[in-house]
């Protein structure tokens, strides 16, 4: 548990770094409950408008995110890929998708779009919630040269399922310190486990550009 709550906040910090943008395609859809904004979606649609790609030393961070919100307002799912040399050798096979030095492959979901920043700003910083168990199929995966013709410069995901939890311990503070008895002192209660399932499949091209100011 500590080492994924290590990855966390760097995972939140590669988010607003710069990443090379390309046009793709695809779908991310599954099921959503997330008490710290009132969410229970039984059948959640990111619609994505935005897939990126940022390669450095054999990593990959994916980020696929909905359009038509700036980036700190959109739903984002960013998956890590540890070594694409490995994912090369196991194409079209089910690869693990879980916590950081466990599997070969992460993914975090953040749903600043679907929480809605105000709604959720008092009980938590951010509503992300973490992979922990599934599997990515890769049929074609960017290695790390920009001026690679177009089949190299392909990272296409013809299937993912996962299982995703916010690992932290999220309390309630939506109520004023007004409405608590006199003396109690207490902490907020804490909320239930923010949970999710999802699956899809996507896929993009690697393409050098200015770092994308908005999610189209």
């Amino acid at each position: 548990m500590r080492r994924v709550m290590r990855w966390l906040p760097m995972a939140f910090a590669a988010l607003s770094v710069s990443c090379s943008v390309g046009d793709g395609a695809g779908d991310v859809r599954g099921r959503l409950m997330v008490e710290a904004c009132a969410l229970d979606v039984p059948t959640y649609s990111m619609q994505p408008g935005f897939f990126g790609g940022d390669w450095h030393a054999g990593t990959y961070t994916i980020q696929i995110a909905s359009g038509g919100d700036t980036g700190e307002y959109a739903d984002v799912l960013q998956i890590l890929v540890d070594d694409t040399a490995y994912v090369a050798r196991h194409l079209n096979e089910r690869i693990p998708v879980g916590a950081p030095g466990i599997t070969p492959v992460h993914a975090v979901l953040r749903l600043t779009k679907s929480c809605g920043w105000r709604e959720i700003r008092q009980s938590a910083a951010n509503v992300a919630l973490e992979a922990w168990r599934g599997y990515v199929v890769f049929e074609a995966i960017y290695r790390g040269d920009p001026n690679s013709d177009a089949a190299a410069r392909r990272t296409a995901v013809s299937a993912f399922s996962m299982e995703l939890a916010d690992p932290r311990v999220v309390r309630d503070y939506t109520q004023s310190a007004g409405e608590r008895g006199v003396g109690e002192g207490r902490e907020p209660s804490v909320l239930s486990q923010s949970r999710g399932e999802l699956e899809g499949s996507f896929e993009f091209y690697f393409s050098r550009g200015r770092p994308a100011q908005r999610f189209q």
